[in-house]
């Protein structure tokens, strides 16, 4: 099985705001879930950070909702969501910049 990685985008979040993630797999009609995964240097927290369960609908894969708790301003929340496409394992990558309170950058 391969394992191809494609960087959807940077995104900037604010501490406490919270969105729904959903990623577009345009070259495919049908495929499966490979799951859902946050990390936040380096380090695991999708309990801490995601809510919902991952649903897909065609080639629309939604993966739940993604929180940024208080004092994470800074930070950087990178959100991984897989599919199964045959044989092969294909995995978007959104990283959340998260922004202090007050600030624009």
């Amino acid at each position: 099985m391969t394992d191809s990685f494609v960087l959807e985008g940077d995104e900037q979040i604010r501490e406490g705001e919270s969105r729904p993630v959903v990623v577009a797999f345009p070259q495919f009609s049908t495929m499966s879930s490979g799951g859902t995964e946050v990390y936040v240097n380096g380090s695991t927290v999708t309990a801490d950070y995601m809510t919902g369960s991952t649903v897909i609908t065609g080639n629309v894969l939604s993966a739940g909702t993604i929180t940024i708790p208080s004092g994470q301003g800074g930070l950087a929340a990178v959100v991984e969501a897989a599919i199964n496409v045959d044989a092969h394992k294909y995995k978007a990558g959104i990283v959340f910049r998260v922004l202090r309170p007050g600030s624009q950058h």
